[in-house]
């Protein structure tokens, strides 16, 4: 099917869709992205062409946070069965990093000697309402997102890590992470106050999440630490990565909520590690990550360094 085999005809009924189609090989080899998929998820076609559907670009998720491309895939299960997969309630990442709740079809189709995938989704909104559709999000929301901050939670990194560490086993594709930490944190939470504490948080989520790419995963690790998960990059990506979030958050400005004319200086530092082919787990990344980050708190702080 990979170009030859869809019919123009065909290919100009899939697009003129407003649902998003792709079809996938036998190895779940991306080979056709139609025009709703395209607006739906913000991905152009020749951005997806010949990727893998398990790359987890769209990061489906179900309502209680499940990341479905590392278990309970419905198109991966309707190629190993043969049978017809529904899922009315599913979330995925949009290339601009919003959230949206979808539903999701896939069925098998046989052109010849050669089965292909088949996934239709399209926007739950359309069909359920939006009113539904909000109150899914939230619910979602709550078992992924951190309240205070409003990025993924420890719970949902974890899931995550795994799902990385599981693609670089099976399909060597690597990845790496940025551990970081806010300097000082019990000081301003001494000096200022606890609310002023969480106003830092708040802010270095926020300078994170302007930082990394929409692929990019940010999480509250716990306390004042953060954790980026950046798939398919290199060493040199993690280091200008780390470099630029220590920067931009250096220059931030912060008040404090009882004095708003008194500045509270926020700073992090940062320790960034790649997948090797000796790791055993995620959690030998984290800890190359986390020597590098303490490496970088003895010396005072506001810098990076890489394990």
């Amino acid at each position: 099917m990979a170009s030859g085999e869809i019919e123009e005809s065909l290919r100009g009924v899939l697009d003129a869709v407003s649902d998003g189609v792709y079809v996938t090989t036998a190895d779940r080899q991306i080979v056709f992205w139609n025009k709703g998929a395209e607006r739906i998820t913000g991905y152009s076609f020749d951005e997806v062409l010949n990727g893998h559907c398990y790359d987890n670009i769209l990061v489906h998720m179900d309502v209680l946070g499940k990341n479905l491309c590392f278990d309970g895939c419905p198109l991966q299960k309707c190629m190993e069965t043969g049978n017809r997969q529904e899922a009315k309630e599913l979330f995925l990442k949009k290339k601009d990093g919003q959230r949206l709740a979808v539903y999701v079809k896939a069925s098998v189709l046989v052109v010849g000697d050669r089965r292909y995938g088949v996934e239709i989704f399209g926007e739950l909104q359309s069909v359920a309402g939006s009113a539904l559709a909000e109150q899914l999000k939230e619910l979602s929301d709550a078992s992924i997102v951190d309240r205070l901050t409003g990025i993924y939670n420890r719970a949902y990194i974890d899931t995550i890590l795994e799902q990385q560490y599981g693609l670089f086993k099976r399909h060597f594709q690597r990845f790496g992470l940025i551990m970081i930490d806010v300097d000082k944190f019990k000081s301003i939470n001494d000096t200022f106050g606890h609310l002023a504490g969480d106003e830092a948080l708040k802010l270095v989520a926020s300078v994170l999440q302007r930082s990394i790419r929409s692929m990019d995963f940010l999480a509250r690790f716990g306390g004042d630490e953060f954790i980026i998960v950046c798939p398919l990059v290199e060493l040199e990506g993690i280091e200008k990565l780390s470099e630029r979030v220590v920067e931009m958050v250096h220059h931030s400005v912060l008040s404090s909520p009882d004095h708003p004319k008194e500045v509270i200086q926020v700073s992090i530092s940062a320790g960034g590690s790649m997948v090797d082919y000796k790791d055993r787990s995620a959690a030998d990344i984290i800890a190359r990550a986390d020597e590098a980050l303490y490496r970088v708190k003895r010396d005072g702080g506001n810098w990076y360094a890489l394990g």
